[in-house]
C-alpha cells in the first residue's frame, strides 16, 4: 500500500503512515491525540483553528474537557522547542483558537527518510546464535493466533541476550500480524516492593503506544481499579472517581478484572504481555501470571516473561515455585538461552562491519570467544572497545592486515564490569557525568529527576541521552513522562542492568547522598498529593540520602497500599525496612508509640507470610506485647495479646491459650470496646471447641454476633473466619447440622467481601472440613482445591497444608487412597516443618481412615493410636477417634476391644454434648450388636440418639441410623459386614 505524503516544516517531518513526527532523524516521540492535533492543524496552515473544531475532528467518538487542545498544543510546543510568545510555529489566537504560521510542503516519502518500521533512530542489536529458539517460538505464537494462550519464559544469565532474542522475535512476528505489545520491566531496588509493577507499566506504555482512548475505555469498563492505579492516564475527575471506587477491593477481584481485560484486548488484536527480569519481580504480578496461564478460556494471548535462574536460585524467589506449579500442569513453557560458539561470535562480527564474500575473522573470533566465553553482552562490550581503541571499521582494502595488528595487540579487560569502564572513558565527560546521575535515579528514569539531581536543564539532560540512545550506547528513549504536577519529560532506561551498576559505583558516596537527596525532593514535589503511587521509590531515595523520617513515612506507606493490594510478601518488606529506619532514631516515647503501630502492622502481615509459629512472628509478637504494656493501653494490650494467643494455640498448647484467653476476656470486659471483646471472644470459643466445651464455644458465638463488623477484628487475617468456622463445626457436632450450613455460607459470604484473600482461603479450608464432617465429598474437595490455588500461590502455608490434608481425605474416599494418603502426608509434613499442632488428633484420624480406605489396616491401627496420644488436650476430636479404633479393630476381628471403644465414644460424646459424634458411635455400636443377635438392645442404643434429632435428616449419617433402625424393626437380616468404610475390599499387604 503506498505511503501517504508527508508534511515537510523544516527542520521537521510528520509521517502519517507510521503517526511518527521527526527532526531530520531523530524521532520525537507525540502521544496519539497530541499527533493528530499537530497533523490538523499542518493540514490547515495558516488558518485559523478552533478549539472547538479541534474537539470535533480528534475527540468526536468521546467526550472530554475543553482544556485538552491546549494542553495538546502545549505538548507539540515542547517537542518543536517552539515559544508562545514569540512562536514559530503554532501561533495562539486570544480566546478563540490557534494557527499553524510556518511554511508546510506536502511530498512524498524523501529518499532514505528514517520510518519507525525500520527502527529506532539507532543500529538495531544483532542476534547471532538463536535461530533455533527463533523458530521454535514463532511456531508457538502461530498456535496463539488460533486462540491458545501461553505464558512463556526465556531464561538465561545476565548478558545472554534474553532481551535482544525476545526484541528479534516481537519484530519477526510484527512484520506478519497487526499485534499488540504491552512491556513492563521489574527493578531490582525498590521495583519487588511495588505490586503489579511491571504489569502496570506495560498498560501505561499500551495505552500510549496504540489508540489511547480505546483502551482506556477498555480498562474503565473490564479493570476499573487497576485503571485507578493509572492516574496519568486519567483526568483528575476521573482518577478521583476511579480511586473511591477501588477503596477496599479484593485482591480476587484485581485479578478476575486484568485477566478479563487482557483476554478483551486479546479479542481485538493478538496481544503479547512482555515483563522482563522476573528474578526482581513482585509476588502479586507472579499471581497473575499465574492466573492467566490456568484460566482455559481460548484467547490469543502470549505473556513473555524473562528472568536469570542465578538469581531466582539464589534469593529463593517464588518465581521459582510458581513457575514449577505451572510446569507440572503444562501451563507454561520454557526457553533457556545459552552461550554463543565461535561460529555465532565470527556470524556478529560479519554481520556487525558488513563483510561480504569469505570468512574473513577466522583469527580474530575465536579470540574474541575465549575472552568473553560466549557471553553476547560482553562480546559487544570487547568488539566496541576494538573499535575504539584499533579503529576496527569493516569492510576495508586492508582487511586481512588490520585483523592481524588488533589480534597482535588484544590486551581487553578481562571482566565486563572492567570492558564496561573503559567503554564509558569513550564517552564525553558531560555525557558520562549525565549517566553517573542516571544511575543514581534508578534503573528507569525521567530527565526530569536528573536535571535535579544535576542542577542542569532538563533540556540537557534529554539531548544527551537522546544522543546515547540513537548510538545505542549504555541507555535507550522510553518515552515521555509526565508526574502529577504537569512536569513532562523524556524516560529513559539502561540497556543492561550491569550499566547503572558500574556507573553507580563510580559516583563517590558522599555525592550520591546528595542525589538521592536532590531526586527524592524533586520527585516528591512532582507527585505533590500523590505521593502513594511512587512511595517505594521515594522511600528509597530517602533511605539512601540519609533522610530517616522521610524514609520511615514512605516505606510505611508503601507497606500499606501493598497490604491494601493484598501483596502482603511487599507490605512485610516495607515494614521492616521502616522499623530499620525507626531504629536508628534516638530512643523516646514517640518512638515506642510508632514502633508499636508498625509492629502491629508487620504481625498482620507476619503470620500469613511466615505462619503462626514462626521464630519471626513469636519474636515480633513478643515486642509488640511490650510496647502495648509500657503505653498502657488496653486495646493495644488485647490486640498483641491475641497474636501470642494465636501462637500459642496453634501449637496445640489449649490450657496454656485458655489462661491467655481469659486474660483477653477480662481486659476486654474492663475496656467494654467492641474491637477488645470481639478479640476475647474469638480465642475463647476457639479453645473451647478443641477442649470439647461446645456448650462453651456456643456461647462465646453469640457473644460475638454484636462485635463481627469491628474494624480491627476485620483486619486481623483469618481472625473471624476461623473462629466462625469452629463455631459451624461445633454446631455440625451439638446435632444441629443446617445451622452448621447456615454459618458457613454467612462465613464464605464474608470472606468474599473482605480485601484479604487470606480470609477466603481461611473460609474455604473451614467449608471444607465442615463437608468432611458431613461426609458430602465433592463440596468438601471443591472448596479445599480453591483454598489450595489461593494459598499456593499467596505463600499462606497454614492454609496450603490443611487444605492439602482435606483434598487427600476426601480422594481417599472417593477410591484414590494412595493419592490421598500421599497428600495428607504432604500436609501433615508442612505442619510439623511449621511447629503446628492444633488439630493434629483429627489429621492423623483422617490418615488411619485413608490408610483403612486402601486396605493397610496395620498403619490405620498405629496411626489412630498415634492420635489417640498425639494431644490429650484435645478432647473434642476424640469421640471420632475412638469410634475410628473400634471400627479398625473390627477388622482384624478385635470385637470385644470394639465394643469398648464404642461404648467409651458415647459416653465421651454425651458429656461433651456432641451429638452427632455420639450418633455415629452409637450406629457403629448398633451393627455390631445386631451382629451378635441383640437386635434389641440395637434398636433401644440407636433410637435413643436418633430421636433426639429435630434437622439434618438429609445427612448421610441420619439417613444410614434411619436405615438400619428400620431393618432391625422389620427384622431383616443384615448382610455380611466388612466394617463401615464404603471401599474396595482391603488388598493384602
Amino acid at each position: 500500500m503506498p505511503s501517504e505524503p508527508h508534511r515537510l516544516f523544516p527542520p521537521f517531518r510528520l509521517d502519517p503512515t507510521d503517526a511518527q513526527l521527526w527532526r531530520d532523524n531523530e524521532r520525537i516521540n507525540l502521544r496519539r491525540k497530541t499527533f493528530e492535533v499537530l497533523r490538523y492543524l499542518l493540514d490547515h496552515p495558516g488558518q485559523l483553528v478552533t478549539k472547538a473544531t479541534l474537539l470535533d475532528a480528534v475527540w468526536s467518538e468521546v467526550s472530554v474537557s475543553d482544556s485538552m487542545p491546549a494542553t495538546c498544543v502545549t505538548e507539540i510546543r515542547r517537542a518543536l522547542g517552539d515559544d508562545a510568545r514569540t512562536p514559530r510555529f503554532i501561533e495562539t489566537v486570544h480566546r478563540r483558537g490557534y494557527r499553524f504560521v510556518a511554511k508546510v510542503i506536502t511530498a512524498a516519502v524523501p529518499e532514505g527518510a528514517p520510518s519507525l518500521r525500520r527502527a529506532m533512530a539507532g543500529p538495531k542489536p544483532i542476534v547471532v546464535g538463536r535461530e533455533a529458539e527463533l523458530a521454535q517460538l514463532q511456531s508457538r505464537f502461530a498456535e496463539v493466533l488460533e486462540g491458545q494462550r501461553l505464558v512463556i519464559f526465556v531464561a538465561g544469565e545476565a548478558g545472554i541476550g534474553k532481551t535482544a532474542f525476545v526484541q528479534e522475535f516481537l519484530d519477526a512476528i510484527s512484520r506478519e500480524t497487526v499485534l499488540q505489545v504491552g512491556r513492563g520491566q521489574c527493578l531490582e531496588q525498590y521495583g519487588a516492593g511495588e505490586p503489579y509493577m511491571p504489569v502496570l507499566e506495560a498498560l501505561s506504555r499500551l495505552s500510549k503506544e496504540r489508540d489511547n482512548d480505546s483502551v482506556i475505555e477498555l480498562l474503565s469498563r473490564l479493570a476499573p481499579t487497576w485503571l485507578a492505579q493509572m492516574p496519568e492516564l486519567l483526568t483528575r475527575e476521573d482518577r478521583l472517581r476511579l480511586q473511591n471506587e477501588a477503596q477496599g477491593v479484593t485482591q480476587q477481584r484485581m485479578l478476575r478484572e486484568m485477566t478479563h481485560a487482557l483476554e478483551a484486548l486479546a479479542a481485538r488484536s493478538p496481544l503479547v504481555l512482555l515483563l522482563e527480569d522476573l528474578h526482581w519481580c513482585d509476588f502479586s504480578t507472579l499471581e497473575l501470571i499465574s492466573a492467566i496461564a490456568r484460566r482455559r478460556e481460548p484467547s490469543r494471548l502470549m505473556v513473555l516473561g524473562t528472568y536469570r535462574p542465578v538469581e531466582a536460585l539464589e534469593n529463593d524467589h517464588p518465581l521459582r515455585r510458581m513457575k514449577r506449579e505451572l510446569e507440572l500442569h503444562h501451563d507454561c513453557e520454557e526457553f533457556r538461552l545459552k552461550l554463543l560458539n565461535e561460529d555465532n561470535v565470527e556470524n556478529y562480527l560479519l554481520r556487525r562491519f558488513s563483510a561480504d564474500g569469505p570468512r574473513k575473522f577466522e583469527t580474530l573470533a575465536p579470540i574474541v570467544h575465549a575472552r568473553t566465553e560466549g557471553n553476547p553482552l560482553f562480546m559487544v562490550n570487547v568488539v566496541d572497545y576494538l573499535i575504539g581503541k584499533a579503529g576496527l571499521v569493516m569492510p576495508s582494502p586492508g582487511v586481512r592486515e588490520l585483523e592481524t595488528i588488533i589480534v597482535d595487540n588484544f590486551d581487553p579487560p578481562r571482566s565486563i564490569r572492567e570492558m564496561i569502564e573503559h567503554n564509558l572513558e569513550r564517552l564525553k565527560p558531560e555525557d558520562q557525568t549525565i549517566l553517573e546521575g542516571a544511575s543514581v535515579a534508578g534503573p528507569e528514569f525521567s530527565a526530569a529527576s536528573v536535571a535535579a539531581a544535576l542542577g542542569r536543564s532538563q533540556d540537557e539532560i534529554e539531548a544527551s541521552c537522546a544522543r546515547l540512545s540513537r548510538r545505542e550506547q549504555f541507555v535507550s528513549a522510553q518515552g515521555p513522562i509526565k508526574w502529577p504536577d504537569g512536569t513532562v519529560a523524556e524516560g529513559f532506561r539502561f540497556h543492561h542492568a550491569l550499566y547503572q551498576e558500574v556507573l553507580y559505583g563510580r559516583v563517590p558516596a558522599g555525592h550520591q547522598i546528595q542525589l538521592h537527596r536532590r531526586i527524592a525532593e524533586r520527585e516528591e514535589l512532582g507527585y505533590h498529593g500523590h505521593a502513594g503511587e511512587v512511595a517505594s521509590e521515594l522511600a528509597y531515595h530517602y533511605s539512601r540520602a540519609n533522610n530517616r523520617e522521610k524514609a520511615i513515612e514512605y516505606f510505611r506507606l508503601a507497606g500499606d497500599r501493598a497490604a491494601a493490594r493484598g501483596a502482603f510478601i511487599e507490605a512485610e518488606r516495607a515494614y521492616r525496612q521502616s522499623l530499620t529506619m525507626l531504629n536508628l532514631l534516638p530512643q523516646s516515647s514517640e518512638r515506642d508509640a510508632r514502633e508499636l503501630e508498625l509492629v502491629s502492622a508487620l504481625i498482620q502481615v507476619l503470620y500469613l507470610t511466615k505462619g503462626y509459629t514462626a521464630s519471626e512472628f513469636v519474636d515480633v509478637t513478643e515486642r509488640a506485647n511490650a510496647l502495648a504494656e509500657k503505653s498502657g493501653n488496653i486495646a493495644q494490650l488485647v490486640r498483641q495479646g491475641f497474636s501470642t494467643w494465636t501462637a500459642v494455640f496453634v501449637c496445640g498448647e489449649h490450657r496454656s491459650a485458655l489462661a491467655l484467653a481469659d486474660r483477653l476476656l477480662d481486659l476486654g470486659r474492663r475496656d467494654e470496646s467492641s474491637t477488645t471483646l470481639g478479640f476475647a471472644h474469638c480465642a475463647r470459643l476457639q479453645v473451647c471447641f478443641n477442649l470439647g466445651d461446645l456448650v462453651g464455644a456456643e456461647q462465646h458465638c453469640g457473644h460475638l454476633t454484636g462485635f463481627l463488623e469491628a474494624p480491627a477484628l476485620r483486619q486481623f487475617a483469618g481472625a473471624i473466619e476461623f473462629t466462625l468456622g469452629f463455631a459451624s463445626l461445633g454446631a455440625w457436632m451439638l446435632g444441629r447440622s443446617d445451622s452448621a450450613r447456615e454459618r458457613i455460607v454467612q462465613l464464605i459470604a464474608i470472606a468474599r467481601d473482605s480485601k484479604n484473600p487470606y480470609d477466603l482461603a481461611s473460609a474455604l479450608v473451614m467449608e471444607s472440613w465442615l463437608y468432611r464432617f458431613l461426609r458430602v465429598p465433592q463440596p468438601a474437595e471443591a472448596a479445599a482445591k480453591r483454598a489450595l490455588a489461593i494459598s499456593e500461590v499467596r505463600g499462606f502455608s497454614f492454609c496450603r497444608d490443611f487444605a492439602r490434608i482435606f483434598i487427600g481425605s476426601v480422594r481417599a474416599q472417593l477410591g484414590a487412597a494412595d493419592e490421598g494418603i500421599a497428600l495428607i502426608r504432604q500436609g501433615m509434613a508442612g505442619l510439623s516443618e511449621a511447629g503446628v499442632r492444633v488439630t493434629i488428633t483429627d489429621v492423623l484420624t483422617r490418615l488411619a481412615e485413608a490408610q483403612s480406605l486402601g486396605g493397610r489396616i496395620d498403619d490405620a491401627l498405629s496411626t489412630i493410636e498415634e492420635a489417640l496420644q498425639a494431644n490429650p488436650e484435645e478432647i473434642v476430636f476424640r469421640p471420632n477417634m475412638l469410634r475410628r479404633r473400634g471400627e479398625l479393630r473390627l477388622k482384624v476381628g478385635q470385637n470385644e476391644l470394639a465394643e469398648t471403644d464404642f461404648r467409651e465414644a458415647i459416653v465421651l460424646a454425651r458429656g461433651n454434648g456432641a451429638k452427632a459424634l455420639e450418633l455415629r458411635a452409637a450406629t457403629s455400636l448398633a451393627h455390631l450388636l445386631d451382629d451378635r443377635g441383640k437386635r434389641d438392645e440395637a434398636t433401644k442404643v440407636l433410637a435413643e440418639i436418633y430421636n433426639w434429632f429435630t434437622q439434618g435428616f438429609d445427612t448421610p449419617d441420619l439417613k444410614d441410623a434411619k436405615l438400619l433402625l428400620d431393618r432391625l424393626s422389620d427384622g431383616t437380616v443384615r448382610p455380611p459386614r466388612s466394617g463401615r468404610d464404603s471401599t474396595p475390599k482391603p488388598s493384602k499387604r
